[in-house]
């Protein structure tokens, strides 16, 4: 999450869905005007993994985290055919070890991966970059024997329907951090990484009608970036259980003015330079008689009469959006007050590729027959090597682009093009040949 807001600044991007899929779990989040998302209200344990903003299933955990959403799709998500003849996917996984079916590592129940490798979708002999080998034949027997025989359905349906069962659980948490919360998701551009993420990024975008998809340089590797563009953080709170109005305003400036020296004092000891120290504020606010509170951010400046306003107001614009209702004429009550001190760190510069023409056949490494539902078959499908791809380079749907760390499926109805610092936008194209939307 941290490296996809990272991403999004670099892109100037202000609205972005981050999308990673690995092997055994999807995670979904969101970047709404340049920012990701923390809560103290999650959730773990309920199918989903999510903010309890959303539902109340599963076990809360009190304490800051990123907001995200998660469910159990992966890589190595077992699919099965239950009791009543359902095709399931999930929640059981394969894991590393044994793996997929088509690591040859004894696995004997198809997962995600062997429905992909059986659509010609992920390179048989190029997996982690050539250096080790998927077993075709093995996926497919078993995909034969417990998915396409129970179901009456041929070889390619089975693992069609395979991929159309993960892909519905993940537009699930898609529409979770967009769709529940009042946003729309055709306003966001979806940032897809993880091993996974790129084979199944354009199927989810059409779903939800997303205009725009980037694939950062190494997808698989993603997530460890963040590790490194990451700031130093901690987070400073205390309970006020006040109404947010001028009665209120000397007690919380000087609770405020408390938490910001403990936070200043925080990032002095870390060795913060002044120059890259930063604090955000916020708050838990309600309206009376509600057991639920929103976080939201508050103003800087002395807490004064036009201080409560603009706060108050934060807060009913964040009710609407949520529940589509607000109460302008009611009280707003503060329940937690908040500071994060924030030490901002180094950013490792993205490399620039060397631009070049816009067909890449220095990239092209052959073809091969590869499914896609639009078509419905088995369809000639040309693979690039992304390590040779140019700053410039265009890519008409349908192909595969192949890289050590993942693989990147361009649909039939996409366009894939390559920016000045080496990532893959992908975009619709129209019936007149040109994009839906702006190029990078």
């Amino acid at each position: 999450m941290i490296a996809a807001a990272t991403l999004a600044r670099e892109l100037g991007e202000r609205n972005v869905i981050s999308f990673d899929m690995g092997g055994t779990t999807a995670k979904a989040s969101l970047i709404e005007d340049g920012r990701y998302r923390t809560t103290t209200e999650y959730e773990i344990g309920a199918g989903m993994h999510q903010s309890l903003a959303v539902r109340f299933t599963g076990y809360p955990i009190k304490a800051p985290i990123i907001d995200l959403t998660e469910c159990s799709a992966g890589g190595g998500s077992i699919a099965s055919v239950d009791g009543l003849g359902a095709l399931k996917v999930g929640p059981r996984s394969a894991g590393a070890e044994p793996g997929p079916v088509c690591y040859g590592r004894g696995g004997i129940e198809p997962t995600v991966t062997d429905a992909n490798l059986v659509l010609g979708r992920i390179n048989p002999d190029y997996f982690l970059g050539g250096e080790a080998k998927l077993d075709l034949e093995q996926a497919r027997a078993a995909i034969e024997e417990r998915i396409a025989r129970p179901l009456r359905l041929s070889l390619s349906q089975a693992a069609a329907g395979v991929l159309a069962v993960v892909n519905a659980h993940m537009v699930r948490i898609l529409r979770v951090v967009s769709v529940s919360r009042g946003l729309d998701p055709r306003e966001f551009s979806l940032a897809a990484f993880g091993g996974a993420g790129p084979l199944h990024a354009a199927d989810l975008a059409t779903e939800l009608q997303i205009p725009r998809i980037v694939i950062p340089e190494a997808p698989g590797l993603f997530s460890a970036l963040g590790l490194l563009w990451a700031d130093l953080r901690a987070d400073f709170s205390t309970t006020v259980r006040r109404n947010l109005g001028t009665e209120s305003a000397g007690a919380l400036q000087k609770t405020l003015e408390a938490l910001e020296a403990d936070a200043y004092a925080w990032l002095a000891a870390e060795g913060v330079p002044s120059a890259r120290q930063m604090l955000a504020r916020s708050a838990d606010l309600r309206y009376p008689l509600q057991n639920y509170e929103i976080n939201v951010l508050l103003p800087a400046g002395r807490a004064d009469a036009a201080w409560m306003k603009r706060a108050c107001e934060g807060f009913h614009q964040a009710h609407q959006r949520l529940y589509s209702h607000c109460d302008r004429g009611s009280l707003v009550q503060i329940v937690n007050l908040r500071i994060s001190a924030i030490g901002r760190t180094e950013r490792i510069r993205p490399r620039r590729v060397r631009p070049g023409p816009a067909n890449p056949t220095q990239a092209l490494k052959g073809e091969r027959p590869v499914y896609f539902h639009e078509a419905g078959r088995y369809v000639p499908c040309a693979i690039y090597e992304r390590e040779k791809l140019l700053a410039g380079s265009r890519i008409a749907g349908p192909a595969v682009v192949e890289q050590a760390d993942s693989t990147i499926v361009v649909p039939p109805p996409y366009e894939a093009v390559v920016d000045p610092h080496g990532r893959l936008v992908l975009t619709r194209i129209s019936r007149r040949g040109r994009s839906r939307s702006r190029q990078a």
